[in-house]
């Protein structure tokens, strides 16, 4: 088990050094830069001496080694918008909309999705099982800011039933966290019938019924163990995806959260928030995967076994 833990562990070093070079290059190629465009001008001497303050005015492969260098030490520098405060002060201070709504989003919506799937697959070929496809297919096709204008179109204009947006007191949360609760729960949904299926069909589960044991144990204690690898091993990289913000979420609900921060940080060329929010994603992720492939290797020894006996 440690050497698994080992060999997943450089490799996810790995892919977040590759990760890193290539998003440090492609937010240099974009055209322009921090001091560039018509709402801000400023006289050449001036440009080129705040350039070299912030050392842009450096190659990039020196740029990037120092920029990394400063990661290794936990200081990512300081925004370009807001001088006042630090890049990790700032996303601090942002990460907590984004955490509490996509947090609680993911919290409501997996167990939802989980019971729709058991629903489904327990009722296969039934007007449950269509609803909750439907249900899950819907969750899955309809882009996220169209659930949201949705949302308050229903619950906030017409019935009047909930603020339009804001971020201030928890009633407020409630649309966006619907907003944010609806991938989860339609992958859920699909993942749970599709496992239990399968696992329906698995001869231990004949075997158990020919045994005598109740329909209600066999589901419980046997078909639904068997069918949670699959689900657990999806709920860390789903959590990290939905909890550093929704671009789309946050701006038609106004919630001063992650995404809203970096959208401004691409528009402003502010480079050190903008790698800062793009590192600790992919970090997060690199994390989430690494953990989901432990518990996956807890839960299912046999691909231990076969990282040996390759």
């Amino acid at each position: 088990m440690l050497q698994f833990i080992i060999r997943r562990t450089l490799s996810m070093l790995v892919t977040f050094f590759v990760v890193s070079i290539i998003i440090f290059m492609m937010m240099h190629a974009i055209p322009g830069g921090p001091f560039d465009g018509n709402d801000m001008p400023l006289p050449d001497n001036i440009r080129a001496r705040l350039m070299a303050q912030l050392g842009l005015d450096k190659p990039l492969w020196e740029q990037y080694l120092r920029y990394m260098w400063g990661v290794f030490h936990l200081d990512f520098g300081v925004p370009y918008q807001s001088p006042g405060e630090t890049v990790m002060g700032l996303i601090a201070h942002a990460w907590v909309p984004s955490l509490v709504l996509g947090g609680l989003g993911v919290l409501i919506g997996a167990p939802i999705g989980i019971l729709l799937g058991m629903a489904a697959a327990l009722n296969r070929n039934s007007w449950i099982d269509y609803l909750a496809s439907a249900i899950a297919t819907l969750g899955l096709t309809i882009p996220v800011f169209v659930i949201s204008t949705l949302l308050i179109l229903v619950f906030a204009v017409w019935l009047h039933w909930t603020p339009a947006s804001g971020w201030g007191e928890p009633r407020r949360w409630i649309l966006p966290i619907m907003a944010y609760a609806a991938v989860p729960m339609a992958t859920y949904a699909r993942y749970a019938r599709s496992a239990m299926l399968d696992t329906l069909n698995k001869p231990f589960v004949t075997v158990l019924r020919a045994k005598g044991l109740s329909e209600r144990r066999i589901i419980f204690q046997h078909v639904l163990r068997n069918s949670a690898i699959p689900m657990i091993t999806i709920f860390l990289p789903m959590f990290v995806g939905i909890a550093t913000g929704s671009i789309f979420v946050e701006a038609i609900f106004r919630v001063p959260g992650l995404g809203a921060y970096f959208v401004s940080s691409i528009q402003k060329r502010d480079y050190p928030l903008e790698m800062a929010l793009m590192l600790l994603i992919s970090a997060l992720f690199c994390i989430s995967y690494l953990i989901s492939d432990v518990l996956y290797a807890l839960l299912n020894p046999r691909i231990r076994l076969g990282g040996k006996g390759r």
